[in-house]
């Protein structure tokens, strides 16, 4: 079906080349205001229908004598809002029940009515309105399809658009890191700042780089723990192998607010025992596992930093940098609280925070982990300690 034939016609096509059936049906319909087209033969209905019709109106003789392929091929056709309808005028004493053909003109034609004459004037205006009004709110089906059709083809343009957006956006935040990186870099070589001090900022802005990177590759839609922990410890698992730092825990996304803190613990962490802790010597190793804990809306996600077999342990005199990333900044960011501990044996640190439903994708629930008694010291910074930590 056309455009021309869905316009939103209301016009009665009239079938009925005998006598005079088509001018006094065209008379009792226009009577009634019906607006009305008179179509001579079955050749010329398509072109007809196709210049705008609401329904048509065929008398029984026509379909028994010509041939009615090409309307039923065009009634086939209909998109899936039109269900056209036509009326057919029976010869006296038809009807479905006693006219086998009758069967045969709704199979081929689809939304079909009888009505069989001699009829009463009221009776043919009153089918006809009927019809019409069905027409009508197939017309209206059709406008609420397209005005959703387009509705659909804005959003996907709208989206397409956003994408770009972000991909620019991503595109500019990953050169502005690189920028920050090459400048501070130089800044630091040139300025009386210690070796030590400049490769630590440096790997802080690379540790945020690599987290910016995995959480542009999801649409910044939060990102996966194992994926994240492991970008930041990545570094150090390629000096000291893989079994040195072992990571394990069910699978569970953060979201971007969340990433971000985690990676830059873990780094400050992993280069906190590169230097004094477990990682600092042949024998030590490192464990980071997490778990979720809680049920509905109220889960909470416990990540803790195990050092293992390192050399001992002595809580440091006082608070630095590292200590207060970890401490302030991802307890702010992740909306719970982190605790460093300093037990002989080797350096924990808890993570704890608040996950909404929405935040966790697949994770296995697990019994919270057994609180530990807070150290009786304020937690400092081994970074900054003789110590190891």
């Amino acid at each position: 079906m056309t455009a021309g034939s869905s316009a939103g016609s209301e016009r009665t096509i009239v079938l009925a080349p005998m006598g005079r059936d088509a001018q006094i049906a065209a008379a009792i319909l226009g009577e009634a205001k019906i607006e009305t087209a008179i179509c001579p033969d079955m050749a010329s209905l398509l072109p007809t229908l196709e210049a705008g019709a609401g329904l048509a109106v065929i008398v029984e003789e026509v379909l028994h004598e010509q041939d009615y392929g090409d309307f039923a091929r065009w009634v086939e056709a209909q998109p899936a809002w039109s269900d056209f309808p036509v009326i057919v005028l029976a010869q006296r004493g038809g009807g479905i029940e006693r006219n086998p053909a009758a069967g045969r003109f709704i199979q081929a034609l689809g939304n079909v009515s009888f009505l069989e004459r001699p009829f009463h004037p009221t009776t043919l205006v009153s089918i006809v309105q009927t019809a019409l009004r069905g027409r009508r709110r197939q017309y209206e089906a059709r406008e609420r399809l397209h005005t959703l059709r387009a509705a659909v083809r804005r959003q996907q343009q709208d989206q397409a658009h956003l994408r770009l957006l972000i991909n620019e956006l991503n595109h500019r935040v990953k050169n502005t890191l690189a920028t920050v990186q090459s400048l501070v870099a130089q800044t630091l070589r040139s300025a009386d700042v210690s070796t030590r001090t400049r490769d630590a900022l440096t790997s802080r802005i690379v540790a945020l780089s690599k987290a910016h990177d995995v959480l542009t590759n999801e649409q910044w839609s939060g990102a996966d723990l194992a994926e994240i922990a492991g970008q930041a410890a990545q570094p150090f698992r390629l000096g000291l192998g893989e079994a040195r730092i072992i990571m394990r825990g069910p699978q569970v996304r953060v979201p971007p607010k969340t990433a971000i803190a985690m990676a830059l613990a873990v780094h400050e962490l992993a280069t906190n025992a590169v230097k004094y802790g477990a990682l600092s010597g042949q024998d030590g190793r490192v464990e980071f596992t997490w778990r979720i804990s809680g049920r509905a809306s109220a889960r909470q996600l416990t990540a803790v930093w195990r050092e293992i077999d390192g050399p001992r342990v002595s809580p440091p005199t006082r608070a630095g940098f590292g200590t207060r990333l970890i401490q302030r900044g991802l307890a702010a960011d992740l909306n719970g609280e982190v605790t460093i501990q300093y037990p002989p044996e080797g350096v924990i640190c808890t993570i704890r925070a608040m996950l909404d439903a929405a935040d966790l994708d697949a994770a296995e629930i697990e019994p919270p982990l057994e609180p530990r008694r807070r150290p009786a010291a304020p937690p400092e910074d081994p970074a900054e300690a003789p110590s190891p930590a």
